[in-house]
Parts: structure tokens; sequence; C-alpha cells
């Protein structure tokens, strides 16, 4: 093996999880029927994202949706995910992730605790996993004919890795991160809710 690979390693696994702890890979679309909007900027040592998507769910589908933590199974990228409830209102998530990274196949795993909001949203914050810290939410907002969700989160990345080449990959690929959690979650308009 070549003397960069533990580099290159440690920079794919940091980078993916910046991604894949925001949602996962897919293809992004030009046409946007879900109003996406992604901000990441980079404060010191840490990136703020911010993102929004509206989806034409009811509050009580986008609520199920959200809190679904399994769902991401149905993006690419997420290889596996288990979910554990902790009490009433709080789960924690394991999820396995893989993406390639410079023809390198990447493996690595995130345990992230939810705080739930019924019908408002939830909280998160790593515990386990490749960056520093991670910590954010999700918000609910009903809006006329379906529901915009608000994504919020600072990350910390791997201080080994160049700030540059992480911006490059997080402008390049939270797009369309978010754009696949908005295509799988529009599939689920007209599912029934519990009254």
């Amino acid at each position: 093996m070549s003397a960069c690979n533990p580099f290159i390693s440690r920079l794919g696994r940091s980078l993916v999880c910046a991604v894949c702890l925001a949602a996962s890979t897919a293809v992004w679309a030009q046409d946007d029927p879900y109003r996406l909007q992604v901000d990441v900027r980079q404060v010191g040592g840490a990136f703020n994202t911010q993102a929004s998507f509206k989806l034409p769910l009811s509050l009580c589908q986008a609520w199920r949706y959200i809190t679904d933590y399994d769902a991401a199974l149905q993006i690419p990228g997420v290889v596996s995910s288990k979910t554990t409830p902790l009490g009433p209102g709080k789960v924690r998530v394991e999820r396995g992730l893989r993406e390639t990274f410079l023809l390198f196949p990447i493996r690595m795993r995130t345990v992230l605790d939810f705080t739930e909001s019924a019908q408002k949203g939830t909280d998160f914050v790593q515990v386990e996993g490749e960056s520093k810290s991670h910590k954010g939410s999700w918000r609910l907002e009903p809006a006329g004919d379906g529901t915009v969700f608000h994504y919020q989160a600072t990350s910390e990345p791997d201080s080994t890795i160049p700030m540059a080449v992480i911006r490059y990959f997080l402008d390049k690929r939270l797009r369309s991160s978010f754009a696949a959690m908005a295509q799988q979650g529009a599939q689920r308009a007209g599912t029934d809710c519990p009254s």
C-alpha cells in the first residue's frame, strides 16, 4: 500500500461522515419540485449547514418520515441502520456508511442520539463517529399544501484534513444528499396517518 493511503482513508472517512450525517448521496435533478435550498458556511474549524425543502406531505406524514430513521437505507451510501429506543422521545441511531473517494472504498460507522418533539422536529448529537463533533436539528413547518423540512447542523471534522478539500466535497455532495432525502420523502404522499 502507498504511504498516502492512511491519509486518504482518514480524509475519506471524514468527508463521508460530514455528508452522510446530513443525509446521503443521490442523483440531483436540475428541475427542483421540492424548492431545495442548501447553504454551508465555514466558521473557524467547523461547518454550519442549513437546508430546507418542501414536500407534499401533511404534518403527520412529515413527522412519520422524519422519525423513520431506518428509511435511510433507501438512500445510496447508507448500508445499515439500527434504531434503539432510549426512553420517551429519545432514540439512538447507529448507521453504517459506504462511499468511494479517489477510487478507495470507505466504510464508517456513526452513532447519533435523537430527541423528538412530536410533530415539531428532532434534535440530534453525535455520540460516536469520525467527526470531532456533529449536532443539529430538523424542524417541520406546515405550509399550505405541504410541509417544509428545515435542517441545521454544526460539524467539526477531523482537523488533519485540509479545510479546502472538505469544503469542496461538502459543496459538491450535500445538495444531492438532501435531494435524495426529498425524493424519498415525496413518495410518502398519500400514506395513512393514525388519528
